[in-house]
C-alpha cells in the first residue's frame, strides 16, 4: 500500500516510532519535514507499506531523497513514483539500504545508480583536549568570506548543495570561525541533530592553511561547547579520507552507521 501524505510533517508524526529506532539516522526527516507544507511531484512525503513492513522516502528539492525502512517495499516505492512522474534524483539513506535500492532500480528499471559519497555517522562523548581560545563566533561583517569558504568545502566535498547566503546570514551563531593572518582560515558549524545530541559540520580549512592542526582546534571546541551542554558531538565523515577519519578520531569520535549518498549515472 503506498501512502501519499499531505505534507512533511504528517508523515514524521505518523511514523515518530519507526523513525526513533535510529534517530541519527531519521533526523534528516524531522529537518526537512517543516519545509514539506503541501506534496506535490517535486517535494513530497510518501511511504510504502506491507505486512508490518515500511519504507518511507522524503524529498525537498534540490536535495537527495531520504531513504528510511525496509529495502523489500523499494519496488513498490518506486514502481509508484516513476510511472507518477515524481521527481527523484540522488538517493541519501543507510550505505545498506541504498545499496538494495540502486540494485532493485538497475534490474528492474535499466536506471543505475553508484555511490557517490561514502560515510561514516560518528559520535564523541568525552573531552579529549583542551578547547582554543582563539576559536569565535563570526559577525556579519564575516559573512562574505564565510559563504567563501563554504562554497569551497562543499565544492571540495563534491556535494550539489547551493549555498544560501540569507539562511548563513541567519545562521552565524552556529558557525565557529579560526582566523590567521588577518582572514578566516578554519571554521565549522554546529547544528540539531537529535533531542541528545548536536551535529558538527561545515569543517573547511583553506588548502594553504592545511597540515597546521587548525580543523583540530576548531573541531574539538565545538565538541567541547556541546559536551559542555550535556549533549552528544556527531559528524558525518567521508569514509575515503584517512586524514579526517584519524583526525576525528583522534578527537574521541567513534563510528555509529555508515551511510551514503547515491547519484544517477
Amino acid at each position: 500500500m503506498i501512502k501519499v501524505y499531505p505534507n512533511g510533517t504528517a508523515l514524521v508524526e505518523e511514523n515518530r516510532e519507526m523513525l526513533a529506532t535510529n534517530p541519527y539516522q531519521s533526523m534528516f526527516f524531522s529537518l526537512d519535514a517543516p519545509q514539506i507544507r503541501e506534496s506535490d511531484k517535486r517535494d513530497y512525503a510518501i511511504g510504502a507499506e506491507e505486512d508490518g513492513e515500511r519504507l518511507l522516502c522524503m524529498k525537498l528539492s534540490p536535495y537527495s531523497l531520504l531513504l528510511f525502512g525496509s529495502g523489500d517495499l523499494a519496488e513498490e516505492l518506486f514502481d509508484y513514483l516513476i510511472s507518477n512522474d515524481y521527481e527523484i534524483g540522488s538517493l541519501l539513506g543507510g550505505e545498506d539500504l541504498c545499496d538494495q535500492v540502486a540494485e532493485m532500480l538497475q534490474s528492474r528499471f535499466g536506471i543505475r545508480y553508484t555511490e557517490a559519497l561514502a560515510m561514516d555517522f560518528m559520535e564523541a562523548k568525552e573531552v579529549t583536549g583542551e578547547s582554543c581560545a582563539d576559536v569565535e563566533i563570526p559577525t556579519e561583517a564575516d559573512l562574505e568570506e564565510l559563504v567563501k569558504c563554504k562554497t569551497c568545502f562543499v565544492k571540495d566535498c563534491g556535494l550539489n548543495d547551493p549555498v544560501n547566503v540569507e539562511q548563513t546570514r541567519n545562521r552565524l551563531q552556529e558557525y565557529r570561525i579560526l582566523r590567521r593572518d588577518g582572514k578566516i582560515v578554519s571554521m565549522a558549524s554546529v547544528g540539531v541533530a537529535t533531542p541528545d545530541a548536536l551535529k558538527i559540520a561545515n569543517v573547511y580549512t583553506r588548502p594553504e592553511y592545511r597540515g597546521r592542526g587548525l580543523a583540530r582546534m576548531v573541531v574539538n571546541t565545538v565538541k567541547n561547547e556541546i559536551l559542555a551542554q550535556g549533549k552528544i558531538a556527531t559528524l558525518n565523515v567521508d569514509k575515503k579520507n584517512p586524514i579526517t577519519n584519524h583526525l576525528y578520531r583522534s578527537l574521541g569520535f567513534e563510528p555509529v552507521f555508515s551511510q551514503g549518498e547515491y547519484r544517477m549515472e
